[in-house]
């Protein structure tokens, strides 16, 4: 017996096992909607890349995500090392991007009815953004919807900067944010389990949850600037048995439990 998800904008999964062995997410990673990208005028030995834009935003290693495929919203960047505070991929050359408060999502139908557990890897970004380092951390939400608006909550969770401190002062300039290990760490992610119906279309999404700024009238005037990176998202289902079969595997061990009284007998 096999479960599997098909996913509205590209292609399906391929079948996932009755053991529920982790499946990665189409473009789970995000290297396949990053647009081509330049040759760079510099590549290290590390693989590290900079310097070459994959759009028209000058050297910056940010686009949009392209449309057409599984993934909408937030944003991509890929693995460089542009003045000294930018960030790795988990894997790859590309990772996803949620700030202020953006939401990524991704869509499917479930073809059975199951139990899904979701994994990812985390991190914050440690960049310089016009006077100073930014690497304050951010708060998300991670949901799955189904298509008449029922929400289940796979958890809120916090990004930081791996190894360094949450911050956005020249103070922290020489902290392990700006260490090889501090630019390719990234945090495990398990959210909590959620339940899937055969038939049913579900969104999975990141939320960011920047906090609101205030003007002085306690106006919301707009957004603090922080993000969330994200990378190597996979989803693990157990398929829940339906009830004619659960109800044989019940009886098949009654009868069990029966021929073993009578053999103590």
């Amino acid at each position: 017996m096999r479960v599997s998800f098909k996913f509205l904008s590209v292609v399906g999964f391929a079948g996932l096992s009755l053991a529920g062995n982790a499946q990665v997410l189409l473009d789970s990673s995000f290297e396949i909607q990053a647009g081509t990208q330049n040759t760079p005028f510099w590549q290290q030995p590390s693989g590290a890349k900079w310097g070459s834009s994959w759009t028209s935003w000058g050297w910056s290693s940010w686009q949009s995500i392209q449309s057409g495929g599984a993934w909408t919203g937030g944003a991509l960047a890929r693995t460089e090392e542009y003045a000294t505070g930018w960030k790795w991929a988990h894997s790859g050359d590309v990772f996803g991007i949620i700030k202020d408060r953006q939401t990524m999502s991704q869509t499917f139908t479930a073809t059975q009815d199951a139990v899904g557990t979701l994994n990812w890897f985390d991190a914050n970004r440690a960049s310089w953004r016009e006077h100073t380092w930014y690497g304050r951390q951010n708060d998300y939400s991670v949901t799955l919807t189904d298509s008449v608006g029922n929400v289940q909550l796979i958890g809120n969770f916090t990004s930081k900067v791996f190894l360094g401190s949450d911050a956005n002062s020249w103070t922290n300039t020489g902290d392990d944010r700006f260490t090889l290990a501090g630019k390719q760490g990234w945090f495990a992610r398990t959210g909590n389990n959620v339940n899937l119906v055969s038939g049913v279309k579900y969104t999975l999404s990141f939320n960011s949850l920047s906090p609101y700024l205030y003007d002085s009238a306690g106006n919301v005037s707009g957004v603090d600037d922080r993000s969330t990176l994200l990378d190597d998202i996979q989803f693990s289902v157990t398929p829940v048995p339906e009830p004619a079969t659960a109800t044989v595997l019940g009886l098949g061990l009654i009868g069990t439990l029966g021929r073993r009284r009578q053999r103590k007998n």
